[in-house]
């Protein structure tokens, strides 16, 4: 009996501690873009503030260091884009230098070639 019991707290905090990973961050405050993606060698921010990484300019190719993230803490990737003009702008994260991923902590999007990208609302 207190090894059914043992087993099911395990169960009941396992389960309590997922959830905060499914719990969405805030939206972009406008100052800086953050992806949670432990897993990543790198990535970039492609968007309408740098030719989609410099792909829309150069033939379709992505420049390597066209808005690329640095690694922080806990697996966290981050952008500062407190620089930008203030304005509306499109962005996807670029991962490991082949997979397109939408920013999920965001829920505004738009559409960029066919895909659904994030947006970013930049203040004045």
């Amino acid at each position: 009996m207190i090894r059914i019991i043992s087993i099911f707290m395990l169960i009941l905090c396992l389960i309590a501690s997922a959830c905060s990973f499914f719990i969405p961050r805030e939206k972009p405050d406008g100052n800086s873009l953050t992806l949670w993606m432990p897993g990543a060698s790198s990535v970039q921010v492609l968007s309408d503030w740098n030719d989609w990484g410099g792909s829309v300019s150069a033939g379709g190719i992505i420049n390597p260091v066209s808005g690329r993230m640095e690694r922080v803490d806990g697996g966290i990737w981050s952008l500062d884009i407190s620089w930008l003009p203030g304005g509306v702008y499109r962005y996807v994260f670029f991962v490991n230098g082949y997979k397109w991923t939408r920013d999920q902590s965001n829920p505004e999007t738009a559409e960029y070639e066919g895909r659904i990208v994030s947006v970013v609302r930049v203040p004045d």
